[in-house]
């Protein structure tokens, strides 16, 4: 069995080194070994600003959780929830992609609502989503929306454990921060694993990944309206409630292949296997184009000189 040797810097807050995602793909065909000499070093845009990734010549893999784009010309691999053609470097897999789908893909018998006694809440820490802050605010005239996260807060604390805390609500406000084609976070698996109906924003085409009949889906704010009023309907008519909730969050409760065990594996082995034919990015040099602007503008100038002259002539 080869041993792989591997890096992560700074994935995300509270990220198992030795016991995660990638290493236990990794640990199916080869033997894992977390290294500060490594054949591959995984990270985020968080280490953009440090330039940590020039610490390592090695092959770079960017894992892109959030709403930024990869940046191609220092990474060699890329795990991300963008819509790429025919770049077999690139692995599409939105956060979401990475819970235990198999937990909440099997057919669903809800027939009472005696474990939802609570309207709808949303947990949120970060403010700058102004469609999130809008819909929370409109939602809330028709009823009190629960506000468990640090932003808003209407309970008097921020919850320890979201799972926990929404649980109990018919809906879960689950906008994403900001949008983007592909990309959509945990925000939206969250609600299915508490049996919940999510309210959804962000991916605006989320519905080649999920089964749009399965929880409340807006595009724009031009739809506020016409999704609280579907909330309304819902809140008030236990069996459209209740059939909704029996929707399969995929559609015909068929997770999509490109997220099967298999294909995660097969671009694994591509990665390890491409990696001993191509020379790391890092170590390849580019050659830097210098502009002198005053010998460029001197250019133009001389340019429309000429053009002037052959126009009198």
């Amino acid at each position: 069995m080869d041993t792989v040797k591997v890096k992560f810097d700074q994935l995300y807050e509270g990220f198992n080194t030795s016991d995660n995602f990638f290493t236990r793909h990794l640990a199916a065909k080869y033997k894992v070994e977390i290294s500060e000499d490594p054949d591959f070093y995984f990270f985020t845009h968080a280490v953009y600003g440090s330039k940590n990734y020039l610490n390592y010549k090695c092959h770079r893999i960017f894992f892109g959780g959030e709403n930024i784009r990869a940046d191609w010309n220092i990474c060699d691999y890329v795990f991300d929830s963008d819509f790429y053609k025919n770049n077999p470097r690139q692995k599409r897999m939105p956060l979401w992609a990475y819970w235990p789908l198999e937990q909440i893909n099997q057919p669903k018998s809800f027939k009472n609502l005696n474990d939802k006694n609570k309207f709808c809440c949303m947990v949120v820490s970060n403010p700058n989503c102004i469609e999130r802050n809008e819909f929370f605010h409109q939602l809330s005239k028709y009823k009190k929306v629960d506000s468990g996260g640090r932003f808003l807060n209407n309970i008097g604390f921020p919850v320890q454990h979201k799972m926990d805390f929404i649980k109990d609500y018919k809906f879960v406000i689950a906008f994403e921060n900001s949008s983007f084609p592909g990309y959509t976070t945990e925000k939206l698996i969250e609600p299915f694993f508490a049996h919940s109906i999510p309210i959804y924003w962000g991916n605006p085409v989320v519905e080649k990944d999920f089964n749009v009949n399965s929880f409340i889906n807006i595009k724009s704010v031009s739809e506020f309206d016409a999704a609280i009023n579907k909330i309304i309907e819902l809140d008030n008519d236990d069996e459209k409630y209740i059939a909704m909730r029996n929707e399969s969050c995929f559609v015909d409760y068929k997770i999509p292949e490109e997220f099967s065990k298999e294909a995660i594996q097969e671009f694994f082995d591509y990665i390890i296997n491409d990696s001993k034919l191509k020379r790391p990015v890092a170590t390849i040099k580019r050659k830097k184009l210098r502009y002198n602007i005053s010998v460029l503008k001197g250019r133009l100038l001389n340019k429309i000189k000429m053009l002037t002259q052959s126009q009198r002539n």
